[in-house]
C-alpha cells in the first residue's frame, strides 16, 4: 500500500502555516476539516486571498490510498525524527498551487470564492 499525502503551505501577505494532510489539495474544499487550515482561516478578519502551495508525496509501494489523519500523524513523526525523510523515503509526485478569497462575515462564518 502506498500512502498519498501532501506537505501544504497556506499564506497571506502577512502570515503562513505549514502542515501535512492526506491526499492532494486542488481546491479550498479539500483543505476543510484539517485543523491547521481551520485555525488559519479563523484568524482572518478581512477579505483575504489565501495562497496554497502543496507538494504531494507517496510513501510505500503498491496500491495508492489517501493517508488517514492517523497515517498523516505517523508521517509527521517520521519527519520530526529524520529531517531528510521526505527526500530519502518518499516520492514527490506533484506540486500544486492555487489561491482563493476568504470573506469573513459578521457572524464569523466564511464565504469562499475560488480565484
Amino acid at each position: 500500500m502506498s500512502l498519498l499525502f501532501s506537505q501544504v503551505e497556506l499564506s497571506t501577505d502577512t502570515e503562513s502555516v505549514d502542515f501535512l494532510m492526506g491526499g492532494i489539495p486542488r481546491e479550498e474544499d479539500d483543505l476543510k476539516n484539517w485543523m491547521a487550515y481551520e485555525h488559519f482561516v479563523e484568524a482572518v478578519d478581512d477579505d483575504t486571498e489565501i495562497c496554497v502551495h502543496a507538494e504531494a508525496y507517496l510513501y510505500g509501494g503498491g496500491e495508492t490510498v489517501e493517508a488517514s489523519p492517523e497515517e498523516v500523524a505517523y508521517m509527521y513523526s517520521r519527519i520530526q525524527n529524520d529531517s531528510d525523510f521526505l527526500n530519502t523515503r518518499c516520492d514527490n509526485i506533484e506540486d500544486v498551487d492555487f489561491a482563493f478569497l476568504i470573506t469573513p462575515d459578521e457572524e464569523n462564518s466564511y464565504d469562499f470564492m475560488e480565484l
